[in-house]
């Protein structure tokens, strides 16, 4: 190693015991001091049983008959074709990513993605040509200061070996207060632009986000992937709220 990076090392170890110190480590479930994510509050979140889950959309009980994935008139809601979420959004795993994205402790991105690459099978790795993520658009950005969904993404990818790209780009949505599903979505489809895509590169995309409630983000970028060559998407959430 050289003498500059063993300094860097170094002086990045003191740094960071010095915070231990003033500001220690504190589980994001519990606040026990000492580590991110306890034992205790890693066994109680609600891991969802793919095989009891619905293969469309992820519900955690909608193998057999999900309620959630057909619009009143019958049609199917979704456009990609899987979706699989780690867990189910309760208290715990919700508070997990709200310190993560709104409270500024980026270190808790770890935590997400082992529970993105844990649940994740090794057929869709195998599967995928590209990972890529719902991104936020400017004003969030600058607002956290940084892409949540991109960090997570990241991990999941280098832990997976998945090729990443940044394939969509979003800008603020018009107001959706006095819009149906069908407009939502439209509306939301129309704020999102594709990256080119190279010949035959991209064919199977998963697509990354946190949380999977409605569907319609999803379903509008899905939308859009699909009109610039994209073959097939499938879904990768860390949890699910139903």
């Amino acid at each position: 190693m050289h003498t500059t990076e063993a300094h860097t090392q170094t002086r990045e170890s003191l740094v960071n015991a010095a915070l231990e110190l003033v500001w220690p480590t504190r589980c994001a479930g519990c606040e026990r001091a000492g580590e991110l994510l306890c034992a205790s509050c890693a066994s109680k979140l609600k891991y969802i049983d793919r095989s009891f889950a619905c293969s469309r959309c992820g519900a955690p009980f909608g193998s057999l008959v999900c309620t959630e994935c057909y619009s009143r008139d019958g049609r199917l809601k979704h456009s990609f074709v899987h979706s699989l979420c780690a867990v189910s959004l309760d208290e715990l795993s919700g508070r997990i990513i709200v310190l993560y994205k709104d409270n500024n402790e980026r270190r808790l991105a770890s935590v997400l993605a082992k529970m993105i690459v844990d649940a994740l099978p090794d057929e869709w790795a195998q599967w995928a040509d590209i990972l890529t993520w719902i991104p936020v658009d400017n004003k969030s950005y600058r607002r956290r200061g940084f892409d949540h969904a991109e960090a997570i993404a990241r991990l999941v990818a280098e832990q997976c070996a998945l090729p990443l790209h940044a394939l969509l780009k979003k800008k603020p949505c018009k107001d959706q207060r006095r819009l149906n599903r069908e407009d939502r979505i439209n509306n939301i489809r129309e704020s999102f632009s594709v990256a080119q895509l190279a010949d035959g590169e991209s064919s199977n995309v998963l697509l990354l986000d946190d949380v999977f409630t409605t569907g319609s983000t999803l379903e509008a970028a899905t939308l859009k992937l699909m009109e610039s060559g994209v073959e097939e998407v499938r879904v990768v959430c860390i949890a699910r709220a139903w």
